[in-house]
């Protein structure tokens, strides 16, 4: 008689892919890539990005606020009043082109927005416990001379975490404190206050005409990263963002808000400017976000070496008791 082999319990299927959103996997995360377009029960018009990032399964809880999204693309702007009539959201509103190439990449492309001549493609590729982002942007015409720079925002909204700040390694900036490189923990405290933290070694801050509305991007702290990487903790899990160096005229700015998703909901972003630029020249720069299970930061700090290549100096409050730990 042939004995039975016993069951296996499986993963909860997750429903077929709504239309404007493709679902990709790897053996650790489930990931969903959406367009503009709202898709039920709760995702919302204007969400583009990565709409669901869950660690294990689908029927694990999504990092990201559902009615929102994560590495969304949200701004395009030149700090000229000029353009100050024009929605602060184009990014959200015009037409997106969702393309999936594989199983695990994705592509959202837009030809440009309402008022802003901008191409922009973004590709997305999971990998293990990873999505890496390449965004690459071609101006078509120039409406961004008054400043000299482009400049792009990606949001992402984290869903009831117990800590809401981010950490990375850094600095007071020149004349406003402590010089000394040290692990900082930073939750602004306010939505634009102290809400972008520039990379050691700037000494450029973007200009603004009077009465610009992005407060994310122009509200400046008192502080420097040195190397380009953060994470934020969302209970047992941690979100690693890491960022390609830059040397061709880009500058990657972290950004940050306690209240960006709603009440308990932060915002951890990013802001990147774009100084050498030319009409009908691309640029293009490269993030990867990590979602695992949190261990100790000299885990995070080999991650980023790996990827990066670069040794990380590790600062003298490594050993915090309390580094990398929840506040509640």
């Amino acid at each position: 008689m042939t004995s039975l082999l016993p069951l296996q319990a499986s993963e909860p299927a997750y429903p077929k892919a709504p239309p404007h959103a493709a679902r990709l996997e790897t053996s650790e995360l489930r990931v969903v890539v959406a367009d503009n377009q709202a898709y039920a029960p709760k995702h919302r018009a204007g969400y583009n990005g990565v709409a669901e990032l869950r660690l294990g399964g689908w029927d694990k809880p999504n990092l990201f606020v559902p009615e929102y999204a994560g590495l969304n693309f949200e701004h395009i702007f030149s700090g000229d009043a000029a353009s100050y009539g024009w929605n602060i959201f184009e990014p959200r509103q015009a037409p997106m082109e969702l393309r999936r190439s594989s199983k695990r990449r994705a592509e959202l492309r837009q030809e440009q927005t309402q008022h802003w001549p901008l191409r922009s493609r973004l590709v997305f590729e999971v990998k293990d416990d990873a999505i890496d982002l390449t965004y690459r942007g071609t101006p078509l015409q120039d409406v961004w001379r008054k400043h000299g720079y482009i400049g792009i925002f990606f949001a992402s909204y984290i869903q009831s975490p117990e800590d809401m700040a981010i950490q990375f390694i850094g600095r007071s900036r020149p004349g406003r404190g402590d010089a000394t490189p040290r692990w900082i923990k930073h939750l602004p405290t306010s939505h634009g206050t102290g809400a972008n933290h520039r990379p050691s070694g700037s000494t450029w801050d973007p200009a603004f005409d009077e009465g610009f509305k992005i407060s994310l991007a122009s509200g400046f702290s008192d502080f420097e990263y040195l190397y380009p990487f953060y994470f934020g903790r969302s209970g047992e899990n941690v979100l690693v963002m890491m960022f390609e160096k830059l040397h061709d005229g880009g500058e990657m700015r972290f950004a940050q808000s306690p209240s960006g998703g709603g009440t308990g909901n932060p915002a951890w972003d990013f802001v990147y400017f774009r100084r050498d630029y030319a009409v009908g020249r691309e640029f293009k720069f490269r993030v990867r976000a990590v979602y695992r299970k949190f261990t100790n930061v000299e885990d995070i700090v080999r991650l980023y070496e790996r990827w990066s290549g670069e040794t990380v100096r590790l600062p003298t409050n490594s050993s915090t008791r309390n580094l990398g730990e929840s506040s509640r």
